[in-house]
């Protein structure tokens, strides 16, 4: 299999499809699929799990490694598929520590938080805020971000004017929120950051954030230690699928965003422990 450079240097596609599994590209896109010991199911499309190749069953022309299923799915150049990829599991930077010495930055209220319903309390609870400073977050309304064991895991930003999220290279997503958790009970869980501080803002305090819409291996295995799990997503299915053999799931179908709710709504939002 061919050899190809670009600007982030030479992706040998051949150690690029034997090096990632089918298994962790479904999970990182959040695609729903079923398994058993030789085949990942997914609509359109079956893997064999041996050879690590994928094909559609009602085109014979759709097949082949992880590379091309990105390429197909994203309607992607293989060449680009095989950047993304590289970038997404085999980045050196892949394990993330933040640096010795990382500044401890001053977030300011921003009428943005208000208008997603955070209180000024949480908000500094939570350190979150905007960035004045000098900083790879200047200019953004950032997120201190801490792994599940309360280390700091680094900065993340958000700039409302484009909708962009800022994330370091190679950054290891954690549960957003869960060393802050008292209750080994249940957990409710947004994918959006703003929402679950929304949520804590209306009193509600056992809420993590995904930090997207899909989900790691690290949150997967922390979500696990709850025995109660109300699932806010608007593409669940993946996720429950993943969870419920350890977990009772909830995960409704919402009228309306999580941002579009009210306060008296939100009070609601509490997982069944029946």
């Amino acid at each position: 299999m061919a050899t190809q450079e670009t600007t982030q240097g030479y992706l040998n596609f051949e150690e690029i499809s034997k090096a990632i599994q089918f298994e962790d590209v479904l999970n990182w896109l959040n695609i729903p699929f079923t398994q058993t010991d030789r085949e990942l199911r997914g609509e359109g499309f079956i893997i064999n799990k041996e050879k690590n190749l994928f094909f559609a069953p009602e085109n014979d022309e759709q097949k082949g490694s992880v590379i091309n299923f990105i390429s197909h799915y994203k309607s992607i150049s293989l060449r680009e598929a095989a950047s993304m990829l590289k970038l997404q599991f085999l980045s050196k930077q892949k394990e993330h520590k933040p640096k010795r010495g990382m500044p401890d930055l001053k977030p300011e209220w921003h009428p943005y938080l208000q208008d997603r319903g955070i209180t000024p309390e949480i908000a500094k609870e939570y350190e979150v805020g905007y960035i004045n400073q000098r900083s790879v977050v200047a200019g953004r309304i950032a997120l201190k971000v801490y792994d599940h064991k309360g280390d700091l895991s680094g900065y993340i930003g958000y700039k409302e004017e484009t909708r962009d999220w800022y994330m370091p290279k190679g950054f290891k997503k954690p549960l957003y929120g869960s060393y802050r958790l008292k209750d080994k009970k249940y957990v409710i869980v947004a994918t959006d950051p703003f929402d679950a501080l929304k949520i804590a803002s209306c009193g509600l305090i056992q809420v993590v954030s995904l930090l997207s819409e899909s989900m790691s291996k690290e949150q997967e295995e922390e979500l696990k230690k709850y025995r109660y799990i109300y699932l806010l997503h608007p593409k669940s299915t993946n996720i429950v699928s993943r969870l419920y053999e350890t977990s009772f799931v909830h995960a409704p179908v919402l009228s309306k965003s999580i941002h579009e709710m009210t306060k008296e709504e939100i009070q609601k939002i509490k997982p069944s422990q029946k």
